[in-house]
C-alpha cells in the first residue's frame, strides 16, 4: 500500500447504463487501485457525486436516469438541463477539493484541475460510418482540445498510442499505454463448474462455438456467420455457434438475420450476457472467434484466453499485438480461410489444447494492478 493517497475524481456516468467495454474499464480499474490503497476516489453519477470508486449504480437508490427524468418533469426549458451535469460536476471538483481528474469515456467534463484522459480508440476516425453521427461530432468538436489541455494520456495499446501520436501531433511522451488486465472471474472451469449456468442457456459444456461483442458493424459479426455456414453439416451439429451481445448502433438489419438464423435452427442468439454468467459461458466454449475490424485492445479474446478457450481473432488494428503468438489470426476479408482454421481446430483436440495452453500463459501477462499502476504514474506527473 502506498503512502501518499491522491484524490482523484472520476466520471461514472457510464456505469448509469448496461456495462459496457469501457464501462467494465472503469470499474476494474477502479477496483485495482482500491486494492493497491493509493487513490482517494470521488465518483461523478450524472447528478451526484460519492465518495467510492466507480461500482455500476444499481445501489444508488434513485439512480442517475431517474433522477434525470424527475428533473426534467419539474423544468419547463428541458434545455436547461444540458449544462446541469457540468455545472454539478465542477462545482463537485471544488466542494471535495480534487487533486487530479480521470476521465476515462475520452472526453472530460471540465478542466478545473489537472486532467488524466484515456483514449480507447480511434475508430471514430478510421470507420465513421459504424458510428452514430452525433458520437461523431461530439469527438470531433471536444477530443482535441481536451487532448491539447490534457496533463497525460492513456491508451490501451501501442496500436492506438501510434494513432493518437500521429492523428493530433501530441507529442510521445505525453502519451502512454495502459494494457488492459483481465479479471481472475476468467479462469477454465469444468464441466462441473459451468453447469448450471450452461444448463440455463441450453447449451453442453466443450460442445460449441461462441462469439461474443456488440452487436454493431465494427465488430463484423457477419464474418462468422459466413464462415460457419461453411463449416460441414456435421461439425456444425456437433458444434452449434453461439453468438452473444447487446444490440449496439446500426445493428437493426444483422439483428434482424440473427433471429432468421435462429429460427432455422442454425445458430444460437443469446443477447445480452451478464457478467454473472458470462465466465461459464467463455469456459465451457470449445472454441472462440472474434472478426473485429478494429478493436483499441480487444479484451474479449483475452478473457477467452484466461478462460482455457482457444482463440482465432482478426489480424486487424491491436489484436495481434494483444494476442502475440498465442492465438490464430484470421483474415476480415478472407471468411473461407476462417471456415478452414475453425475447422482444422474443431477437429483436432490435441491442437485444440495447444492453442488453449498458450492462451493461458498470455492471458496471465495482463493485470488491472499493472494498468491501474500507470494510471497513478499520470496522476504523480499530472501533480
Amino acid at each position: 500500500m502506498s503512502s501518499v493517497s491522491i484524490r482523484v475524481a472520476f466520471n461514472a456516468t457510464p456505469l448509469l447504463a448496461p456495462l459496457s467495454g469501457i464501462g467494465n474499464y472503469i470499474v476494474q480499474v477502479g477496483r485495482a487501485h482500491a486494492r493497491q490503497g493509493d487513490v482517494d476516489a470521488y465518483s461523478f453519477y450524472r447528478y451526484r457525486w460519492r465518495h467510492e470508486f466507480p461500482e455500476p449504480s444499481g445501489e444508488l437508490g434513485v439512480s442517475g436516469t431517474t433522477f434525470a427524468r424527475r428533473v426534467k418533469q419539474a423544468l419547463p426549458f428541458r434545455g436547461l438541463l444540458r449544462g446541469v451535469p457540468k455545472l454539478g460536476f465542477s462545482l463537485g471538483l471544488k466542494r471535495q477539493r480534487i487533486q487530479v481528474y480521470h476521465e476515462q469515456n475520452y472526453v472530460p467534463l471540465a478542466y478545473d484541475v489537472p486532467v488524466v484522459m484515456t483514449i480507447h480508440d480511434l475508430s471514430w476516425i478510421r470507420y465513421p460510418e459504424m458510428h452514430p453521427i452525433d458520437r461523431v461530432r461530439w469527438l470531433e468538436r471536444g477530443l482535441p482540445k481536451a487532448i491539447a489541455r490534457a496533463s497525460s494520456i492513456l491508451v490501451d495499446s501501442n496500436f492506438v498510442r501510434a494513432e493518437v501520436i500521429s492523428s493530433f501531433g501530441v507529442a510521445p511522451e505525453r502519451v502512454h499505454t495502459a494494457y488492459l488486465g483481465v479479471s481472475a472471474d476468467f479462469r477454465p472451469r469444468t464441466a462441473e463448474e459451468t453447469g448450471r449456468t450452461l444448463r440455463g442457456l441450453d447449451l453442453v459444456h466443450g460442445s460449441y462455438l461462441l462469439t461474443l461483442g456488440t452487436i454493431e458493424p465494427r465488430k463484423n459479426i457477419a464474418h462468422v456467420l459466413q464462415a460457419y455456414a461453411g463449416l460441414s453439416a456435421s461439425i456444425r451439429k456437433r458444434f452449434p455457434l453461439v453468438v452473444a451481445g447487446a444490440q449496439g448502433w446500426g445493428a437493426s438489419a444483422l439483428v434482424t438475420r440473427l433471429h432468421h438464423l435462429v429460427e432455422r435452427g442454425e445458430i444460437r442468439f443469446l443477447g445480452h450476457v451478464s457478467g454473472v454468467k458470462l465466465p461459464d459461458l467463455y469456459a465451457g466454449a470449445t472454441l472462440f472467434v472474434f472478426p473485429s475490424l478494429y478493436e483499441g485492445f480487444g479484451l474479449p479474446p483475452l478473457e477467452a484466453m484466461a478462460s482455457g478457450v482457444p482463440v482465432i481473432a482478426s489480424d486487424r488494428a491491436s489484436l495481434p499485438e494483444v494476442m502475440g503468438t498465442a492465438g490464430i489470426l484470421l483474415d476480415t476479408a478472407s471468411p473461407e480461410l476462417t471456415t478452414a482454421q475453425m475447422a482444422a481446430l474443431l477437429e483436432d483436440p490435441t491442437r485444440r489444447a495447444e492453442v488453449a495452453k498458450r492462451g493461458l500463459a498470455r492471458a496471465s501477462e495482463f493485470t488491472w494492478e499493472a494498468c491501474a499502476a500507470v494510471a497513478r504514474n499520470a496522476y504523480l506527473r499530472a501533480l
